[in-house]
């Protein structure tokens, strides 16, 4: 693994960072829809589909992460609606940079909210990053197996962050202190079993440029996919990679022994809306971060280049 002074050697020449408040979760979102406009936008080129739609429509929730606007998961939420699903996107309040713990609580009541208005008793969730973490702790402490039929989680860092640390000099949200190894929340969610009911899936990829090391996004007991045949897999291009998608659809798709036919179809959700967060549209913000893509994540990275540059002035 790369040393943060590594990282910030090898970044130093390229990145820059964002102009504003650096505090602020939407400049960092904002900062990565910009970098990758371009990627994002010829992902929306829908190729047909490579199966048929599903026969039973149903839900899946999809979950960003730190920093990460609901906006990137348009590549994917058009596919997945192409392929017969109702979708979902929930953007967490401030972009998922406060407490992890209360965030897993909201997000037990936007899934109450989702059931209640498509009369399902069940649904899928495909969470990105730090959503992947909220979306464990609720099907392993607050119920969720009751609710959630299958979660996919990628890139997601289920043992937290080494440098969430040294980016808690620069940013005072709560979730960095979560995503710190070692802390309550990382313990709380890493020390219960996964729930027997619900099959979960981890993807990631080796070469991902801010979650490292990649083994933090490995669920002991869980279906763990990595993409590591040494093909450079960034961070970002989970979002808009079209093979990637046929693996997390393949996941969404697995069927679960024992399950009923349902006997009446859903009626299609709408995506919730915190009326307390101006921030809550499509464009807000949103999860981790990479050079390639990603945002959390991209703060740690920048974290690494402002350190390095301190150590350099005090030279």
């Amino acid at each position: 693994m790369l040393t943060h002074a590594m990282i910030a050697a090898a970044t130093l020449s390229t990145c820059t960072l964002p102009q504003g408040d650096l505090d602020d979760p939407h400049t960092w979102g904002n900062y990565f829809l910009d970098k990758y406009a371009a990627e994002r936008a010829e992902a929306m080129t829908i190729e047909p589909a490579s199966t048929p739609p599903l026969a039973q429509p149903r839900t899946v929730l999809m979950i960003t992460g730190v920093t990460i606007p609901a906006v990137w998961f348009d590549p994917i939420k058009a596919r997945l609606e192409r392929d017969g699903f109702h979708t979902v996107v929930y953007e967490p309040p401030a972009l998922l940079s406060g407490d992890l713990f209360t965030n897993a609580d909201k997000l037990a009541e936007v899934i109450a909210g989702i059931e209640a208005q498509t009369g399902e008793t069940k649904i899928d969730i495909l969470a990105e990053c730090t959503g992947g973490l909220i979306a464990r702790h609720y099907i392993e402490a607050l119920g969720g197996d009751q609710h959630v039929s299958r979660l996919v989680t990628f890139i997601s860092p289920q043992h937290g962050l080494p440098k969430a640390a040294e980016a808690s000099a620069f940013v005072t949200w709560d979730a960095v202190q979560d995503l710190t190894p070692g802390s309550a929340f990382l313990e709380t969610v890493n020390h219960a079993a996964l729930p027997s009911t619900v099959p979960v899936t981890s993807i990631y990829s080796c070469t991902d440029e801010y979650i490292q090391p990649y083994l933090t996004s490995f669920i002991p007991g869980a279906k763990n996919i990595d993409l590591c045949d040494g093909t450079f897999v960034g961070h970002f291009q989970f979002f808009y990679d079209r093979e990637i998608y046929k693996i997390m659809h393949a996941e969404l798709t697995a069927p679960l022994p024992g399950d009923p036919a349902p006997t009446t179809t859903p009626t299609p959700p709408t995506d919730p809306v915190d009326p307390n967060d101006p921030a809550t549209t499509e464009t807000g913000a949103g999860g981790c971060a990479s050079t390639h893509g990603s945002h959390g994540a991209g703060v740690f990275a920048f974290v690494a280049i402002a350190l390095a540059r301190r150590r350099r002035a005090r030279r």
